[in-house]
C-alpha cells in the first residue's frame, strides 16, 4: 500500500514541531542565579539577622575577600571559645558580613521562614492552575451536549 506524499509531509512536521516544542521546554528550565543574585538575595537577611558588613576599602582587603570562599556563611572559633560567623561577597557590595552565634541563629530561621514561604507560594499556585483545569472541564461538558470530548478542529467528532 502507498502513502500519499501529503501524509509523510505531514507527518515528517509533526515530528519537527514536536521536536522543536521539547527542544523548548529544557530552555524554560530557570536560570541559576549569578553570584551578584545570590548576594542580593542573602546580604539583606544577614544584615536583618544581625551582621555587620565591613567593606574591602583597602587594596589590602580586597585582595583578601578575594581569596575566601565566597557567599557561603563560614564559622571560626575565636581565643576566647566564641564562635564568629563570615560571609564574604567580592561579587555585589565586596564586603564580609560578620555575625556572632545569636545572629546566626537568626539567620537560619530568615532563611526557614522564606523558604516556607516559597513552598506555601508554590503549592498555592498548584493549587490555582488545578482550580482553572477543573474549571475549563465543566464548561467543556456544559457546552458540548452530546456528552463526547471535543475532537479536532470541526468540533465533535461524527460516525456514520
Amino acid at each position: 500500500m502507498r502513502q500519499h506524499p501529503s501524509t509523510s509531509v505531514a507527518a515528517v512536521l509533526l515530528i519537527a514541531t514536536l521536536s522543536a516544542a521539547l527542544f523548548g521546554c529544557g530552555s524554560l528550565q530557570p536560570k541559576p542565579p549569578t553570584p551578584e543574585q545570590q548576594a542580593e538575595q542573602i546580604e539583606p537577611m544577614l544584615s536583618a539577622a544581625g551582621f555587620r558588613m565591613l567593606p574591602a576599602d583597602t587594596p589590602e582587603r580586597q585582595q583578601q575577600l578575594e581569596s575566601l570562599l565566597s557567599l557561603q556563611v563560614q564559622y571560626y572559633i575565636g581565643k576566647t571559645g566564641n564562635l564568629h560567623y563570615w560571609m564574604a561577597d567580592p561579587y555585589y557590595c565586596k564586603c564580609m558580613y560578620i555575625g556572632t552565634e545569636e545572629d546566626y541563629q537568626a539567620y537560619e530561621k530568615l532563611k526557614l521562614n522564606e523558604q516556607f514561604q516559597a513552598k506555601e507560594g508554590e503549592i498555592s499556585q498548584q493549587t490555582l492552575e488545578a482550580q482553572q483545569l477543573e474549571e475549563m472541564d465543566m464548561q467543556e461538558e456544559m457546552f458540548n451536549p452530546y456528552g463526547m470530548g471535543l475532537v479536532g478542529p470541526m468540533g465533535p467528532a461524527m460516525y456514520w
